[in-house]
């Protein structure tokens, strides 16, 4: 079976009114596109292209990922996500005290855990995971000098005070958020604080007041190149600031919220459920498994991501499919063909679904990510 599938597009206000629609090729929009899905999650499943037929009806099941194309104009907003046994448990507590699943204080849609990994399409700004402890020490130290507050938090993480407690810290101070734009002085631009005093501060002029601004002192600053992903497991805590590019994330819609946002903040639940060790580098490492491929290795058994950058000969995908597989071309124009003789010819932003043949191959030039599911 090889399909093409279309994608089910969602405006949110923190989406972009070119990125998407630039790079693919799609023209003018007049209104902010951050996503487009692809898959058979309810919340926008994927319908076979020249039909109402959904992509779920046409395979007589669900995926175990989604796909989407995200595009952040802005700042999403600091978020984790639970671990399997957590989204069972917050779920049927829920349930249990009747919270409506659309009700806006309500944390778990469902009961899934939903790790995710984001791979870069253009550059990509974002936040992953907290810095090592010396680097946070490093900047409350140089933001001391001219907010004394700092200061005080300084002494706090030169104790052997948990990375919690100075995240509650921040978390409660709205005080500290609303004046540290005007208190906080610009320092060496070359500096680790520099740089974190900056990002701050263009928090805060998207988000007054928002403590979730500060929460972000404490996490890694990543700048990503296209093809280089960050994978977000459960309890890492994140954002994504800018760019376009490909996630592919367990089919859950499990998120709680910490910051940057005008929705629900749960401080209890998200500190229950944040995993707050320090985070080395969050880039994830690539494997190399033939000229033209490479895969994405991570700690999901929702889903396998791999990278094929085509060059004009044809690359043999000979790959199990237990789920079948969503083709995306990123790229250029590439040809996919099966072991079953069926043929698709994508041009950037086209996708297909693929299943029932174990090998495939592609063709042509450009890039494609492949996702299997399991």
């Amino acid at each position: 079976m090889l399909v093409r599938i279309g994608g089910e597009v969602k405006n949110y206000p923190w989406g972009s009114k070119n990125l998407i629609q630039d790079h693919f090729g799609l023209g003018v929009s007049d209104r902010e596109v951050a996503e487009v899905w692809f898959g058979t999650h309810d919340g926008g499943e994927s319908k076979i292209q020249g039909s109402n037929q959904s992509l779920s009806e046409a395979i007589g099941s669900k995926l175990s990922f989604l796909v989407k194309f995200l595009a952040a104009q802005s700042p999403l907003s600091i978020q984790v996500h639970p671990n399997s046994i957590q989204a069972k448990e917050g779920f049927a507590k829920e349930n249990a005290a009747g919270i409506s699943l659309t009700a806006a204080e309500r944390n778990y849609k469902d009961d899934s855990h939903k790790p995710e990994i984001l791979i870069a399409i253009t550059p990509f700004e974002a936040l992953c995971g907290f810095r090592p402890r010396a680097q946070v020490l490093e900047i409350f130290l140089a933001f001391s000098e001219s907010e004394p507050r700092f200061g005080e938090l300084a002494a706090l993480a030169a104790t052997d005070a948990s990375v919690e407690e100075i995240f509650m810290e921040l978390m409660e101070d709205r005080a500290l958020a609303e004046r540290f734009s005007k208190s906080v002085e610009s320092l060496d631009s070359d500096s680790i604080a520099e740089q974190a005093r900056l990002l701050t501060v263009g928090l805060l002029e998207k988000y007054p007041g928002d403590t979730g601004a500060l929460v972000a002192l404490l996490l890694n600053q990543v700048a990503l190149v296209p093809g280089e992903a960050i994978f977000l497991p459960a309890g890492n805590l994140h954002a994504y600031l800018s760019g376009l590019g490909l996630e592919v994330m367990a089919a859950s819609d499990n998120v709680i919220r910490g910051g940057l946002t005008t929705k629900h903040i749960d401080k209890a639940e998200l500190s229950r459920i944040t995993d707050f060790s320090e985070l080395g580098n969050p880039v994830v490492a690539t494997k190399k498994l033939a000229e033209g491929l490479i895969e994405y290795p991570v700690s999901a058994s929702e889903f396998r991501v791999y990278r094929a950058q085509i060059t004009g000969t044809n690359l043999l995908a000979d790959l199990d499919l237990p789920a079948g597989a969503v083709v995306v071309c990123v790229n250029g124009e590439i040809a996919i063909g099966t072991s079953l003789e069926e043929r698709e010819v994508l041009k950037k932003g086209e996708v297909v679904f693929v299943s029932q043949a174990k090998k495939f191959s592609l063709s042509g030039s450009g890039e494609a990510f492949v996702v299997l599911g399991s």
